[in-house]
């Protein structure tokens, strides 16, 4: 830990071009460890450790509570604290001011208080969407600066250096389901659909049906620009993203979750899901036209209690599908 009592930088943060000073501090870091703390203790409360989960627990409110304490920059939180405690992704930076990392994970964590998320994430949209990416940070950095290393050797709008680094798109999708935003959710999704670029080849580029890694932003002569196709996780976090949070079919350690999250404008969605040997044809009905909200579960015709089929065994596939609605 440092001096404000967060993770180090080291080389554990995504983002391998901001080289700062031994010392430094990174919030994705401190996010990362509370989204792994939540994974375990969902892990051994499932195995019956009480312990154990509350050793974890405590853990995690710790550092809940230290992010909140020495993070929160206003109206966004704070990406980095270099190694004399400077901030970086602070309303103080000239460039640099702001970071997509910073406001997805405090909500995928659960650090962020629900008057929090929704600022950051309103953040997001007003400093770094552009339209066709939601761009990796703002203002970007004009020249090099050994200080903050290789973001600054890139120009404004390129890479990490204010280019919409599709990576993190995602991320911020999940964080958006995660607090209730449907619409916002489907629309950033939209966005960054490499499918929606077929009428702007011109300008993109890259091919129709693969996510590039980043796309240049708006700070960039060439914007809209795709590069590096094919080096990316994007559609991996972009399938999770959608099948997961948007859909909101999930799988748990009791069953399979139904929570979707999605444009109130939906009538509704099919879905077939193979889980632990039972194959579910999945309905969802939106007739009241809301984003989220499950006011039932019907599987086989009778009311489940919850969004969760909690049948833990292995079930065979030969016998019939189950239907939800």
């Amino acid at each position: 830990m440092g001096t404000h009592g967060l993770p180090l930088l080291g080389f554990a943060d995504w983002n391998d071009t901001i080289n700062l000073a031994a010392g430094a501090e990174s919030l994705f870091i401190a996010n990362q460890y509370g989204k792994a703390l939540l994974e375990m203790i969902d892990l051994v409360d499932f195995l019956g450790d009480a312990a154990a989960t509350a050793r974890y627990r405590g853990y995690y409110d710790a550092m809940r509570d230290r992010v909140n304490a020495v993070a929160w920059d206003g109206d966004w939180y704070i990406r980095y604290f270099d190694f004399d405690g400077s901030p970086l992704g602070s309303h103080v930076n000239e460039q640099g001011k702001i970071y997509i990392n910073g406001q997805s994970w405090p909500v995928i964590s659960g650090f962020a208080t629900p008057e929090r998320a929704h600022r950051s994430l309103d953040a997001v949209k007003q400093m770094l969407d552009t339209g066709a990416g939601i761009k990796i940070s703002a203002p970007g950095f004009d020249g090099f600066d050994p200080a903050k290393g290789g973001v600054t050797t890139y120009p404004p709008g390129a890479k990490e250096n204010g280019g919409i680094f599709l990576h993190t798109n995602p991320w911020v999708i999940i964080a958006e389901t995660l607090v209730g935003r449907g619409e916002q959710a489907y629309t950033y999704y939209r966005q960054i659909n490499p499918a929606a670029r077929n009428d702007r080849l011109d300008e993109f580029e890259c091919e129709p049906y693969v996510y590039p890694q980043n796309i240049l932003g708006d700070e960039h002569p060439q914007f809209g620009l795709a590069r590096n196709g094919w080096l990316t996780g994007t559609a991996s976090w972009m399938y999770q993203a959608g099948v997961q949070y948007i859909l909101g079919v999930r799988p748990t350690y009791t069953g399979l979750e139904i929570e979707p999250c999605i444009p109130a404008a939906w009538e509704g969605f099919r879905v077939r899901r193979v889980f632990r040997g039972a194959t579910y044809e999945l309905e969802v009905r939106n007739p009241r036209h809301v984003c989220g909200g499950v006011r039932s579960v019907v599987v086989d015709g009778a009311p489940l209690a919850g969004g969760v089929n909690r049948q833990r065994g292995i079930r065979s596939q030969s016998r019939p599908p189950s239907r939800a609605t």
